[in-house]
């Protein structure tokens, strides 16, 4: 990496936080003679160019905050602590999602729309089957349950379905439509 690139990120990285290259330094564990000299274009260690990259991401500040959060002052701590915490994503039970779990509840949010919109398609062909037979009362039942599955489907990929419990109530919902939906083909055949 280029010295003027490092000197540009730890300033953006700074003021991304609010925080002075002393409290910025004191956060990180890195000299604060450091932080100023790789400001100004000297190349830091390959560690300390590590920790520096790594400040980018809220999580690892996160963490920063909880080991060397007492060095900075109140006022300080509490402006970071608002910025990182609004950009961190917690668990069920309060705690920091690492990158990982955040990127297997995506995962799991895309294939519960993906199923969302096969069971729709699978209740409306349904409907349309109904109405040919004449069957206007359970054409009515597919229209309510097309009507939820829509309901459904912007809760799916919305924050608050964003953890595990929240995509697995959402699953259980779809499965009872694609348990329904399956009794009344088999009934039907």
């Amino acid at each position: 990496m280029r010295e003027t690139d490092m000197s540009c990120q730890i300033k953006e990285i700074r003021k991304r936080y609010g925080l002075s290259q002393q409290a910025f330094a004191r956060l990180l564990g890195i000299g604060e003679a450091s932080i100023t000299r790789y400001e100004n274009g000297i190349v830091p260690t390959k560690a300390n160019a590590n920790l520096i990259r790594a400040a980018m991401i809220p999580e690892f500040m996160a963490g920063c905050l909880e080991r060397e959060g007492d060095a900075l002052t109140p006022k300080q701590r509490a402006s970071v602590e608002k910025i990182v915490y609004a950009e961190v994503t917690f668990d069920e039970e309060g705690e920091i999602m690492d990158m990982t779990d955040i990127y297997e509840i995506t995962l799991q949010q895309e294939v519960l729309n993906e199923t969302a919109w096969d069971i729709m398609a699978q209740v409306s062909r349904a409907r349309g089957e109904a109405l040919k037979e004449g069957d206007e009362g359970l054409a009515m039942v597919y229209d309510d349950i097309e009507q939820q599955i829509a309901n459904i489907i912007p809760e799916i990929l919305s924050d608050s379905s964003a953890s595990k419990e929240g995509v697995s109530e959402l699953r259980g919902r779809l499965i009872s439509f694609q348990k329904f939906l399956e009794a009344q083909l088999a009934k039907a055949a």
